[in-house]
């Protein structure tokens, strides 16, 4: 009996057989999106090509850091635990908290860790005093005089420039403006206010010593201390300005009295001198104070919230006294210590700590109370303290760490 050969099997396709199902809507919606995509790549090819063809002579490198000066307003780093850092330092190095991370600078370059301990910025530069001075969105670092300064946001520098005399002081606003204290030809000093967009909008011409000079959170008012020559003795004179007027507002004068520094707030202003704190608001107006009678002041800090200040009681140096005020120059915290006292640093939390003291082998927190914490520090070569909202930062020669965290 013959073999019956089997059909041969054959794949059927069963997309093949099934016809898609359409959603009319839908498919329309996507049409429109379709089209819209393509007009606005159309039109972005069109804006860069005029751009290149008229302007392209302004697209440059440093205009470009520029456009980026902002980016980073959006993405503040957390306020965590800060991980430990390592680096190349020396003993000449300065910090600085900025935007929630620490910036370090030794004259060679600028560093930028985040709080995660990440190296976000190394930057080279040749300053041989450098100073930080850190705002809400911007940190300013110039050379104590010297004649650069830079302007950085947390991603990049955004402005690096020379200025013609030698810089004494330096200030920055919340908005970027800031102000730049130089020795002058034409006078003995001179102040130089730049808008927010880093231009020059005015200068301020002074005969006598400035001292230091500072610009109010908003950059509307400018703080400028100096000393006047009065026989064999100097003078404190106070000037309150504003940005865009040539006359001060307010001139304050106190008699046998040595400016050292002055610190702003919202809506007031304290001046350090050698005798005491004096508090005024933008008004002129003056506030509470607190005077250095009895005391040899040694060292001073301001946390933003508060300006801690410590002064010998004993030529030996073994008792000094310890002061906080507000910022409208209240009296927070006023205590002698039986200890050997190298440094002071103000809390930006003054209800929580109101002061860390170093001493040449312990840091020690203090509350308005009274209260010590002691921390023995992991590195014997401690350059600052820079005390953050819930804890402090231990700044050494070659590393920096959290101390005093919950």
């Amino acid at each position: 009996m013959p073999r019956r050969e089997q059909p041969e099997e054959t794949a059927v396709s069963v997309a093949g057989r099934i016809t898609p199902q359409i959603n009319r809507y839908y498919y329309k919606i996507s049409k429109k999106y379709t089209v819209v995509g393509i007009l606005f790549m159309v039109l972005l090819m069109l804006y860069l090509i005029c751009i290149m063809a008229f302007f392209g002579e302004y697209v440059t490198y440093e205009n470009l850091k520029y456009l980026i000066r902002d980016f980073s307003a959006v993405s503040v780093p957390g306020s965590g635990d800060f991980t430990k850092i390592v680096y190349n330092g020396s003993d000449s190095m300065t910090f600085a908290l900025f935007r929630g991370g620490v910036s370090a600078c030794d004259g060679d370059s600028y560093l930028y860790y985040d709080t995660g301990g990440i190296n976000l910025i190394s930057d080279d530069m040749n300053y041989a005093d450098p100073v930080l001075v850190p705002s809400e969105k911007y940190l300013l670092a110039y050379d104590l005089g010297g004649t650069g300064y830079s302007i950085y946001n947390q991603l990049t520098r955004i402005v690096e420039r020379k200025t013609d005399g030698r810089i004494m002081a330096g200030d920055i606003g919340d908005d970027g403006s800031c102000i730049l204290v130089t020795r002058s030809r034409e006078t003995r000093y001179v102040v130089d206010v730049f808008n927010a967009a880093f231009n020059r909008t005015m200068s301020i011409y002074k005969e006598n010593y400035v001292l230091d000079a500072a610009l109010s959170p908003d950059g509307t008012y400018i703080l400028i201390v100096s000393a006047v020559p009065s026989d064999t003795d100097f003078n404190c004179e106070i000037e309150i300005c504003m940005t865009g007027r040539s006359e001060p507002l307010t001139k304050l004068v106190y008699e046998h009295t040595m400016p050292l520094d002055v610190f702003s707030y919202e809506d007031s202003f304290l001046v350090l001198c050698d005798n005491g704190i004096y508090a005024y608001d933008y008004s002129g107006i003056s506030l509470e104070g607190c005077s250095f009678s009895g005391m040899q002041l040694k060292y001073a800090s301001d946390g933003g919230e508060s300006v801690v200040c410590a002064g010998q009681v004993n030529t030996l140096g073994t008792e000094n006294r310890i002061i906080a005020v507000g910022t409208r120059g209240e009296l927070l915290y006023d205590s002698v210590a039986e200890m050997r006292v190298t440094g002071v640093y103000a809390s930006p939390d003054p209800d929580d700590v109101v002061a860390y003291i170093r001493t040449p082998d312990a840091v020690i927190a203090v509350n308005e109370a009274g209260e010590e914490e002691l921390h023995k520090p992991e590195v014997s070569d401690i350059l600052t303290v820079l005390p953050a909202s819930d804890s402090a930062i231990i700044c050494g020669k070659s590393a920096a760490y959290t101390a005093f965290d919950d």
